[in-house]
């Protein structure tokens, strides 16, 4: 096993060479072959045992599904290396019991005896003195080579050099440059530390490591594409292609098997799902190794396809039951469920294109333990939703599922707008004639889409980026430039937006602890259950959403004919709008006819049910039944509960104008004339 003396010091902080404990070969022997066997993991993010806590439902994947590869694997080859790429220390409860001895996660790496583990960005989401013991804990190597400290020396060692069957395999190690942006709300996160860009520490690691290895392996927390335009792990596989043998990566939880300029890469999703696996042909040649680069295999094993290793739950069966009962702990009761439906037509989150009550109970919380004027807030999960009966620790966790604390600033009215625009009106597509649908910008996760409490304001997406902020209005009145306002907000989006220039530090005003401690709190401070409200303060406008054929369309993708396109990744839901002249261009709609008077028509088969909702409000009206408006109703909502799509919400304004002076606030026990189902 390679695991003999791992734990020898790092020489200059930058790596050392560790023996194993058998090589099959000597370099002495020309002609001799050997293969060496890399496995890795990323992003487990607590998930030590099969069980999603905050949802409450028996998972797939797990550490315990990869300990059965690792053993099945370990039978093929004993002397391969297991190493983590990060972000292992945070969700799933793991938190929670960072101070025991030892850390949960850091007990379950060393029970797989892994080499190596790179820190993540989000081993920083707590308290230094935690990630400190957590090290100290771990059995293998901590790889953290972009990481310096005030003295100029890495904080944790760059690289390893493993003897693996007498080939020397180096495995580097790099984390996520934007952790200072990240935890700027509070620097002892990361205690105060640089952090170097990735593409230019690679560089400087590999000159670093000249000479000194047979295979370098790159082992980086950090995505693809990169962010907030810092390379990412293409640029570095492209730039360094003929001095790297392969690169493991982590952060954007996507699959990726491929090769980038000729470098094997992996990259294993999140919570366990797959499990990277490398393997080289090494050749002995004139008493050096040399790698078969034609012949290293790179691919993903899916846990999925395992039983989780029943040794390994026995181990931390005590984690499982302590997880359950803490999730599982009553706080409060939900008097009526908040989102129904979740999705406005199928991969369409509803509480993405409209006001929803989730976001708005966080916006509340926020306001009221801050004093804000006005808030924002991100849906970290389109699918949070709370419904009746009790509600359960879990339930802050499901609603809010990182540990973020919260902050509130001062801004003016321009500023706000700015925010508004950025943090908003950019996470729509722009809207195109014929669209049935409004689509979100596939550049922008979720988590990075914000809305808005105590202001009103509309967003128009028939605008391009940056002007799509219209009629914000403050307490009635348009709100003014020079206008003084507080806005609440998190610890990761005041980190954003400070470093966009948006806001400064010095614009602090408040200070306070987890927004999710603050969502149980106040829940369990209540005398009454729990109800959902929504204030409808904004709305989406410049979509007219008319194309003749929108009722088949909504109907294909119910019946799952026509699909709504989702990132490549799946990270990012519906990232393109459905559009009637594309689809008929590509045959998946029929032709449209023309009536007499010119105008465009759907044609459909005889047996295909008539799908136009008309345009003649008084025969809408006269066929109609009525519908009395219900505390916390919104016009979306009474659409799709009565017509069965919430897109229809135009029409019973329309034939309701006399009494809807605003369609975002109307009013209990208003009848409203309703349109044929």
């Amino acid at each position: 096993m390679v695991k003999l003396f791992r734990k020898l010091v790092a020489a200059v902080l930058t790596g050392v060479m560790v023996l194993g404990a058998s090589a099959d070969v000597l370099a002495s022997e020309p002609g001799g072959k050997v293969t060496v066997t890399v496995l890795q993991t990323s992003d487990l993010h607590g998930m030590v045992n099969p069980f999603d806590y905050a949802s409450n439902v028996q998972t797939q994947s797990s550490l315990a599904h990869v300990a059965t590869i690792v053993e099945n694997e370990r039978k093929t080859d004993p002397d391969l290396l297991l190493i983590d790429t990060g972000d292992s220390l945070q969700a799933n409860y793991i938190q929670e019991f960072r101070n025991d001895v030892p850390h949960p996660m850091i007990a379950a790496l060393n029970y797989l005896q892994y080499d190596a583990w790179v820190l993540g960005n989000h081993e920083f989401n707590f308290e230094f003195s935690s990630l400190e013991k957590a090290i100290s804990e771990f059995d293998g190597v901590t790889l953290a080579g972009n990481i310096y400290k005030a003295d100029g020396s890495r904080y944790q060692s760059a690289y390893q050099i493993f003897d693996v069957k007498g080939v020397k395999v180096a495995i580097f190690g790099i984390d996520a440059p934007h952790i200072p942006q990240w935890e700027k709300s509070d620097p002892t996160h990361y205690n105060n530390m640089k952090f170097t860009d990735p593409i230019d520490e690679t560089g400087k690691i590999l000159n670093e490591l000249e000479g000194k290895a047979d295979i370098v392996i790159g082992a980086i927390h950090y995505g693809l594409e990169g962010e907030y335009g810092s390379a990412g792990v293409e640029a570095i596989a492209t730039k360094y292609a003929d001095r790297l043998d392969a690169l493991l990566i982590g952060h954007a939880h996507a699959t990726v098997e491929e090769a980038i300029a000729g470098v094997p890469v992996l990259e294993p999703a999140n919570n366990g799902q797959y499990v990277g696996k490398l393997v080289f042909e090494v050749e002995n040649k004139d008493g050096k190794w040399v790698v078969n680069n034609a012949a290293t295999k790179a691919t993903l094993l899916d846990t999925s396809t395992v039983t989780p290793n029943a040794a390994f739950l026995a181990a931390f069966k005590d984690l499982d039951t302590k997880s359950r009962n803490l999730a599982g702990k009553k706080v409060g009761e939900v008097g009526k469920t908040f989102m129904d439906p979740v999705e406005i037509l199928p991969g369409i989150p509803a509480a993405i294109v409209q006001d929803n009550p989730i976001t708005d109970l966080v916006n509340i919380v926020q306001m009221k333990e801050s004093g804000a004027d006005v808030s924002l807030a991100a849906l970290f999960d389109a699918s949070s939703n709370l419904t009746a009966g009790p509600f359960l620790h879990r339930d802050s966790v499901k609603i809010y599922k990182y540990d973020n604390t919260l902050f509130a600033v001062k801004v003016t009215g321009a500023q706000l707008k700015k925010i508004m625009e950025q943090q908003a009106g950019n996470f729509f597509n722009q809207y195109q004639p014929g669209d049935v649908t409004i689509s979100f910008n596939p550049d922008i996760r979720m988590y990075n889409y914000d809305m808005f409490a105590g202001v009103n304001y509309e967003i128009d997406i028939s605008k391009p980026e940056g002007s799509r902020i219209v009629n914000v209005t403050y307490q009635g009145e348009p709100l003014r430039d020079d206008q003084s306002l507080v806005l609440a907000l998190n610890n990761y989006r005041y980190g954003g937006l400070v470093s966009a220039g948006l806001i400064q530090e010095s614009d602090v005003v408040y200070e306070g602890g987890a927004v999710r401690d603050m969502i149980t709190e106040y829940v369990a401070g209540l005398s009454e259950p729990l109800m959902p409200v929504c204030d409808n303060n904004w709305k989406i406008i410049g979509a007219p959403l008319d194309d003749a054929q929108k009722d088949l369309i909504y109907e294909k993708v119910r019946s799952g004919e026509i699909q709504i396109p989702a990132s490549e990744d799946g990270r990012t839901p519906n990232v393109a709008s459905l559009n009637g002249p594309a689809l008929r261009a590509e045959g998946k709609l029929p032709a449209l006819d023309t009536n007499e008077s010119g105008s465009a028509t759907a044609s459909k088969p005889d047996t295909q049910p008539d799908v136009s909702t008309g345009s003649d409000s008084a025969g809408a009206a006269s066929s109609a039944k009525n519908y009395t408006v219900k505390t916390n109703d919104c016009l979306w909502n009474i659409a799709q509960s009565q017509l069965g799509d919430g897109f229809r919400w135009v029409e019973i304004y329309e034939l309701n104008k006399a009494q809807i002076i605003d369609p975002n606030l109307i009013e209990t026990g208003q009848v409203f004339i309703m349109p044929a189902a």
